[in-house]
């Protein structure tokens, strides 16, 4: 009798998504998988709102920690200064929102520059950086700079003059509107037809969306990582003067990755913003950057799932321990350099590793 391949039959019908580049191909994995979404979406039914809330928070957050995987993990480009991305997006949302709001009655084109005008900007400071053959650690410290610089400029933009339109920079006080009479930053609005979804940053209906997106995007990443253009990233990591001699142009691979990644921190940023109807130059600042290290190297730079559930784990602890002010950041120092010891490759990355060498003894053992 032929015995079907659980490995074979879900390669068939997951193709890309089951993909050697990402951990977690068996049955078992997204048997879990889909027991811990649907365990998330029932969290609302058991949670206060304003733990609804704090997890919507924290599902936001796993769109930066998937674009720094996939800049840092797969392409081997250490940014940090991801959140400025994160805070371009944000800011632009608030300000085109601001702006067009009342005119569109959605916030369609707030959205999407959200998430553009992060992408322009990273392709034009990519083509700098990438073409002049900048590497290492000097790309690592120059978007920690370029990251601060915003965040020291829009500290200065007290001043009533630093107005675009409806829109009042607000310098200590964060994106708000010109006008106190003016509605303030706008939730997500969405028009259908005659018919419009409003996703408020506090309703059930914005965790749903923000996870359904999350989901969504992890399985494109899985996918991406997974194509013929995903070995070629992960080959630019591995040995990039090697891949430069079989003809590919690194510096394109790495541009289109370090847009790619842009895009995936301003679509944080438009989500955090329409989540709180607020964003703060601190968005920008050193903690900001660094915690998004923090979680991807502890959870495993090299997986998008380790990356995704290290992101998530340490918002959660993070936001506890929010009470203790800014101690919180030396206790997530000491998680980092405590796993970083323990395990170098990522808490998740290593159980994975361990569970998988216990599950090949085993099935040796049987046969």
């Amino acid at each position: 009798m032929i015995q079907n391949n659980p490995g074979s039959f879900l390669d068939k019908y997951l193709g890309r998504l089951n993909g050697p580049q990402t951990i977690g191909r068996g049955l078992p994995f997204w048997f879990g998988f889909l027991v811990i979404v649907a365990l998330i979406a029932l969290s609302p039914n058991f949670v206060s709102r304003y733990e609804l809330i704090t997890f919507s928070n924290i599902l936001i957050s796993g769109f930066l920690a998937l674009s720094l995987c996939l800049l840092w993990g797969y392409c081997g480009v250490l940014s940090l200064g991801q959140a400025a991305f994160f805070g371009i997006g944000g800011y632009t949302y608030g300000i085109v929102g601001l702006n067009l709001m009342e005119a569109h009655g959605n916030t369609y084109i707030a959205v999407l520059s959200g998430v553009l005008i992060p992408t322009l900007f990273a392709a034009l400071l990519g083509l700098i950086m990438f073409f002049a053959r900048l590497g290492g650690v000097y790309i690592a410290i120059l978007m920690l700079v370029v990251a601060l610089m915003f965040e020291l400029f829009l500290l200065q933009t007290a001043d009533p003059s630093y107005t675009i339109g409806a829109a009042y920079l607000g310098g200590f006080n964060g994106l708000r509107p010109a006008s106190p009479d003016d509605p303030l930053l706008p939730s997500l609005l969405f028009s259908i037809g005659s018919a419009q979804l409003e996703f408020d940053g506090r309703s059930i209906e914005f965790f749903y969306f923000t996870l359904g997106l999350l989901v969504a995007v992890y399985l494109g990443l899985r996918w991406l990582v997974n194509s013929s253009f995903g070995y070629i990233i992960v080959a630019v990591r591995e040995d990039s003067h090697r891949t430069e001699t079989y003809g590919y142009d690194i510096r394109l691979v790495q541009l289109t990755v370090f847009c790619i990644a842009a895009g995936l921190a301003g679509l944080s940023g438009v989500l955090y913003t329409s989540w709180g109807t607020f964003i703060h130059p601190n968005q920008f600042g050193l903690k900001a950057n660094i915690l998004v290290v923090i979680w991807v190297a502890v959870g495993g730079r090299k997986d998008l799932s380790a990356a995704l559930i290290g992101a998530l784990v340490l918002e959660w602890i993070g936001l506890r321990l929010a009470a203790i002010g800014d101690f919180s950041l030396l206790i997530m120092g000491g998680i980092l350099i405590a796993a970083m010891l323990l395990t170098p490759e990522g808490v998740v990355t290593t159980l994975s590793s361990q569970y998988q060498r216990v599950a090949s003894l085993w099935n040796q053992k049987n046969n």
